[in-house]
């Protein structure tokens, strides 16, 4: 085979993992986004139909103590119809796809750079 295919041949598959690296990063980060939807846009609860705010907004006093009254009744249903297990889930998902991804695009990255030292120290020797 000749030096120049084995060289693009190199080059190709360098660039492949580095893309797929990139696209598996992709799919982390709307991950990332669908947790931080769930985080920080109010939601109804399904049972009173109680206007909940978002988690993030939400005031943790009205949770804990029972002097607010109608806040109080209104907060614990929000809290208890929140389903936490999908933005959890989302963000357990997203953790060993950035590892991967990462990885991907470093690998691609660092083979093509070694590549290319690899190439310029020959050109300087002879």
């Amino acid at each position: 085979m000749h030096p120049l295919a084995v060289e693009q041949n190199f080059l190709l598959r360098a660039e492949r993992l580095r893309n797929w690296g990139i696209g598996v990063l992709v799919c982390a980060c709307l991950f990332w986004v669908y947790a931080a939807w769930q985080m920080f846009t109010p939601y109804d609860s399904t049972y009173n139909a109680v206007d909940c705010s978002a988690p993030a907004n939400s005031e943790r006093r009205d949770v804990y103590f029972e002097d607010s009254g109608y806040a109080h009744e209104s907060a614990l249903q929000c809290a208890s119809d929140r389903d936490w297990p999908e933005p959890l889930a989302a963000l357990v998902i997203s953790v060993p796809l950035s590892v991967v991804g990462t990885a991907l695009v470093t690998v691609g990255a660092v083979s093509v750079r070694l590549r290319r030292h690899d190439d310029a120290l020959q050109r300087a020797q002879g």
